[in-house]
């Protein structure tokens, strides 16, 4: 069994990323499903005025708070599937991760290219699953959840899902190429 290089492990995850990510936005959804009918539930036993098996009752601005909440889980990869096209300065790299399809293979290079930036968008949407579970346990009025940490987790989240484009922001601030274009150049390929 011949045992593969390390550009041959990255070529072959560029297969799986993206269906890590699908996967984390279908969990993010079901999450955002849950959250909107424990937000409704709440609701009712507000106006109910039911408060059984409880020892901490549903309050009006926790129960609002998880049902934008859920909307914002299940929308958010939506409006990224449909529109990621319309705002990335990165290429159609960060819109094609969308498809059903498995991506087209190209050169060594920009498949390894393709593999850290599917890598970083896996952790950009872990991050925004994080922030939105932080958001929920806050909006629970548990100690200790406050949104701090969640917004943290959005932008980091937002600037790893969008590596490509952050990389292109930063050097044509500071007039250097910094981007995963590099990659090709730093393993001697075209």
């Amino acid at each position: 069994m011949a045992v593969p290089d390390l550009g041959g492990v990255l070529v072959s995850l560029t297969e799986v990323f993206p269906l890590v990510v699908n996967l984390v936005f279908l969990l993010m959804a079901l999450l955002g499903v849950m959250y909107g009918a424990t937000a409704l539930f709440g609701l009712y036993a507000i106006a109910a005025g039911e408060h059984k098996f409880t020892n901490r009752p549903a309050t009006i601005d926790g129960a609002m708070g998880k049902l934008m909440l859920g909307s914002a889980m299940i929308v958010a990869p939506v409006l990224l599937w449909k529109f990621a096209n319309t705002f990335v300065l990165g290429g159609d790299l960060t819109y094609s991760i969308f498809n059903y399809g498995s991506t087209p293979r190209s050169s060594t290079c920009e498949d390894i290219k393709g593999a850290i930036t599917y890598f970083f968008m896996a952790l950009g949407a872990l991050a925004w699953l994080v922030a939105g579970m932080r958001l929920y346990n806050a909006t629970s009025g548990q100690h200790g959840a406050g949104p701090g940490s969640a917004v943290l987790y959005l932008v980091g989240g937002t600037l790893a899902f969008f590596i490509n484009d952050v990389a292109q922001i930063v050097g044509a601030t500071i007039k250097m190429d910094v981007s995963l274009g590099n990659v090709c150049t730093m393993i001697g390929g075209a």
